[in-house]
């Protein structure tokens, strides 16, 4: 099974993925995906900066991970949750997973009304951790 996190490294999605890892079978795949706004009246060095920090986030998260199976991905767009369904379409990912709602420096990449979209737009089960 292919189930795609929604990681944005604030508590709730942190409390989803690790929720996630008790649903897991050895020879599942974990796609943590984290979406940056795209902000098109921004500077170009703005963008690049929560790039970074969400790596970092990333980084951080995936010592706790070792044995599991994890790609990570960083997109960026204005709309979070058409980023994110669109990706589970593109690697054909059975399960979203995201937190209820997670307020970071990363411009509040995943919000409730986030969640609530995933659950009205995707295709595909998604199951919100509160």
């Amino acid at each position: 099974m292919k189930i795609l996190v929604a990681y944005d490294g604030s508590d709730n999605s942190k409390k989803a993925l690790f929720f996630t890892l008790n649903l897991l079978r050895k020879e599942d795949e974990i796609y943590l995906v984290t979406v940056i706004k795209e902000a098109p009246k921004s500077p170009e060095q703005k963008i690049i900066q929560e790039r970074e920090e969400a790596e970092e986030k990333q980084k951080q998260v995936l010592k706790d991970l070792e044995g599991y199976k994890i790609t990570t991905e960083i997109l960026e767009s204005a709309d979070v949750s058409s980023a994110i369904i669109e990706y589970c379409k593109k690697i054909n990912c059975n399960m979203i997973v995201t937190g209820s709602r997670g307020l970071t420096g990363l411009k509040k990449v995943i919000l409730g009304s986030v969640s609530s979209a995933l659950v009205s737009k995707a295709d595909v089960p998604v199951l919100v951790v509160k």
